[in-house]
């Protein structure tokens, strides 16, 4: 999963894009990138870290003029330290250069390096370098042309920076399965993986970009172009949809509006239908895992204070935020020890006090065991697992990074297996028909990892 944010025409060009990858930031921290654009020069500039520790303000003062492509990256290929996997990408276009950045996942490496004309020169293992190079090898001189006759190529997910000379061009999939936003503010143009980012920087949010859409922003105003696999049109083309569920429970800022939904109200939604079907009617504390379930958890306290009148939301657990993700240890002691890094537990909220434990998934099981030991350890009497998705058995193959059954506890573990080692007195999940009617077109979204339902094919 990664973050993307664009900026055409304004004189803080740079700066801008560093504050809105900044807005979303919680999206990715593993590399950021900028690269910025004086009408016929770029300037790149991209590093490991999040986006305040790569840029200085110095740095940002070399990246010069009115327009600038920023990128924040999740990695979900294993990194060759040798190689630039920082984006946006830039490649030779005509007698100029062109800036990539690309959130998504490609599915059909091999078919699309198979088209390159010398695939021995690409210089990174990411699969966003093919398109980059198979657009600046293509010979068609309509610019939305040439992009078109890569993207037809493509299967999997993707949504699309590119820049060039004067000219930014965002692409979303026909799928649809990843955000992107336009925004305006006065004769400026602006592009972001969330809406939040602009709410921040008082822009306007104009729409999202549409599955299967090409626009050209150039100072002359927007043109839209529409596609699939088949056909390259001024009208859009039917096609089928598969939002990424994911984005709604967990992905994005509650504050941003995501395929038409606030995020926020879907993910307090989220807890009440949670309740609904899982009530604790004993319960007297409903505890959020920060940062990710609180919006579950308060929707799952509201609803369940209709019947259970002593029931309170409380936050239990604080989170530090001055490290990043909890990472994968090599033995049980190590992930105590790094969520006890991550989280700490409040002993005057929850001694003595029977807990709901929300959380927005379980996908390894490696963070709720340590979470559940910290709780009983400040005295919580029982503690209830209560998940927002449903049981994660499959490998998402659109950009989250869940490669293999192996890593899926769900895949190998009954569900009281998963509840006795988190440690837990009981453990629900969200059905798959209450995560469905959180939203009004729920055949629009993808389910692939709870359904082994793989809508975006390789072929």
């Amino acid at each position: 999963m990664c973050g993307v944010f664009g900026v055409f025409n304004s004189r803080k060009a740079t700066e801008i894009t560093y504050m809105g990858l900044h807005a979303i930031q919680s999206r990715a921290t593993e590399y950021a990138g900028i690269v910025s654009s004086d009408g016929h020069n770029l300037f790149r500039l991209v590093g490991p870290g999040i986006v305040q520790d790569v840029f200085s303000q110095a740095d940002l003062d070399q990246l010069r003029g009115l327009s600038a492509v920023g990128h924040i990256r999740y990695s979900t290929v294993e990194d060759n330290p040798k190689c630039d996997n920082a984006q946006p990408l830039v490649g030779p276009f005509g007698d100029n250069e062109i800036a990539i950045a690309h959130n998504g996942n490609i599915i059909n490496c091999s078919h699309l390096r198979g088209m390159l004309k010398h695939p021995d020169r690409l210089k990174t293992n990411i699969d966003t370098e093919i398109v980059l190079r198979l657009i600046c090898e293509s010979k068609e001189e309509d610019t939305v042309k040439r992009i078109y006759g890569v993207l037809r190529h493509i299967r999997g997910t993707y949504s699309l920076i590119i820049m060039y000379n004067d000219v930014m061009i965002a692409v979303r999939d026909p799928w649809g399965n990843r955000p992107l936003s336009l925004g305006r503010k006065d004769q400026s143009w602006y592009l972001s993986s969330e809406n939040i980012a602009f709410e921040n920087l008082f822009i306007e949010t104009v729409r999202e970009i549409d599955p299967g859409e090409i626009v050209v922003i150039t100072k002359a105003g927007l043109q839209s172009h529409y596609f699939d696999e088949n056909s390259l049109s001024n009208e859009s083309i039917n096609h089928q949809r598969a939002f990424c569920k994911f984005e709604l429970l967990y992905y994005s800022n509650p504050g941003s509006v995501v395929f038409g939904q606030s995020v926020a109200k879907f993910q307090l939604d989220a807890g009440t239908i949670l309740w609904q079907e899982h009530p604790v009617p004993e319960a007297d504390i409903v505890v959020g895992v920060p940062d990710s379930a609180m919006f579950h958890a308060q929707g799952y306290a509201q609803a369940g204070q209709k019947v259970s009148h002593n029931l309170s939301l409380a936050r239990g657990l604080l989170r530090s935020h001055f490290i990043g993700r909890t990472f994968i240890q090599p033995n049980q002691w190590l992930r105590d020890l790094m969520v006890s890094k991550k989280f700490a537990p409040i002993r005057y909220l929850v001694e003595d006090k029977i807990v709901v434990l929300i959380d927005d998934s379980i996908v390894r099981l490696t963070t709720m065991p340590g979470v559940v030991k910290l709780l009983r350890w400040v005295g919580a009497r029982q503690v209830h697992g209560r998940i927002v998705t449903p049981m994660i058995m499959y490998p998402c193959l659109y950009g989250i990074d869940t490669p293999s059954h192996s890593e899926l506890s769900a895949a190998r573990l009954s569900k009281d297996k998963m509840m006795t080692d988190a440690g837990l007195d009981s453990l629900e999940f969200l059905s798959l028909s209450g995560l469905m009617s959180l939203v009004p077109n729920s055949n629009d979204f993808c389910y692939a990892c709870m359904t082994n339902n793989y809508s975006i094919s390789s072929h």
